[in-house]
């Protein structure tokens, strides 16, 4: 989710399982109370990395990947180019306290952001950790420490390529700039060619552009990466922003999950970070066009163009009600 052309803090509802009930605009209450025991683990599980900059609606989308019983989290990346960098981590205690979960191994960025990045408005940043809408340690809304969660002294490329050794096919969830999933193509090559795809947010085709120079933030951040990975030897499944639909799904509602984003005066614009963890777990709820696409890297930076023929697969249309279907049965 990024909060394009909305240079202010980031707000998002108190989270239900940990604090009074959260309500969206028309003051429907979402559940209060821990969530569900997820479902058990499926014996082929795929396993996974999720990379992500931690803003709110990469939260749901982590929830989801987490809780979903076809998919294993090995571990959680956090590079030093998106929203929220290693900051967030104690961010991350709570967030696992507040899901029941023990988290799994949990790595920080080394990799700096490339000459022709834009570094992401710090409001935003300091928006998603400080009015995450988790309960702190402090017992207030905000500034409080999480404190149980230490990251590994792996850095982020280190550990996706140990994983990927150890875990042939091994998949890549990527709601975040694609710095450290490209520095584990240059540094690793033989280990990356052992992923079995790279799904990740970022880009845009036709929609209008996020900010001046800026065709989407996440891509924008780091776009050089980003090229190098469409072009790289592994599938590649991108979700831009074009098809994603405004405002919350119906499937969200529930503890937990069910305040993220949801705050009078300042709705969160697009689940993408959530739709694109849907489309990873049910490939059928979208359509997709293949080609080689070329990245815009220095004028309007992550806009998507196809060229010809090849593997890249480009989402073009999302089944919402599909993509509900998934997060309800997650989350219900």
């Amino acid at each position: 989710m990024r909060r394009r052309l909305l240079l202010v803090p980031l707000a998002v509802a108190v989270l239900a399982a940990c604090s009074p009930a959260a309500s969206d605009v028309d003051g429907e209450v979402f559940a209060r109370g821990p969530m569900a025991p997820a479902a058990d683990k499926s014996p082929d599980a795929v396993p996974v990395v999720v990379d992500t900059d931690l803003a709110p609606d990469d939260l749901a989308a982590l929830a989801l990947l987490l809780r979903h019983p076809d998919v294993r989290v090995l571990a959680v990346t956090v590079p030093q180019t998106g929203e929220l960098d290693c900051r967030g981590t104690d961010l991350l205690g709570d967030f696992f306290r507040a899901l029941e979960t023990a988290p799994p191994p949990v790595a920080c960025g080394a990799t700096p952001r490339g000459e022709d990045g834009v570094m992401f408005p710090p409001e935003w940043g300091a928006g998603a950790l400080m009015n995450s809408g988790l309960r702190r340690d402090d017992g207030a809304g905000g500034g409080g420490d999480g404190g149980d969660l230490t990251p590994v002294r792996t850095p982020s490329a280190e550990l996706i390529a140990r994983l990927a050794r150890r875990h042939p096919g091994l998949q890549v969830v990527a709601l975040a700039p694609l710095t450290e999933v490209a520095a584990v193509l240059r540094e690793h090559p033989a280990a990356y060619a052992r992923l079995g795809g790279v799904t990740t947010m970022a880009g845009t085709v036709d929609s209008e552009s996020h900010a001046d120079g800026v065709g989407e933030w996440n891509a924008g951040a780091d776009p050089v990466p980003f090229a190098e990975v469409l072009a790289g030897p592994v599938p590649v499944t991108v979700v831009p922003d074009d098809p994603v639909p405004v405002g919350a799904p119906d499937g969200l509602a529930g503890p937990v999950v069910g305040g993220l984003g949801r705050v009078p005066g300042f709705e969160s614009p697009k689940y993408w970070d959530l739709a694109t963890a849907g489309t990873f777990v049910d490939g059928s709820a979208a359509t997709t066009e293949s080609g080689t696409w070329a990245v815009d890297t220095t004028g309007d930076r992550g806009r998507l163009r196809r060229t010809g023929d090849g593997p890249v697969r480009v989402v073009t249309r999302l089944d919402a009600a599909a993509l509900d279907e998934v997060y309800r049965d997650v989350f219900g």
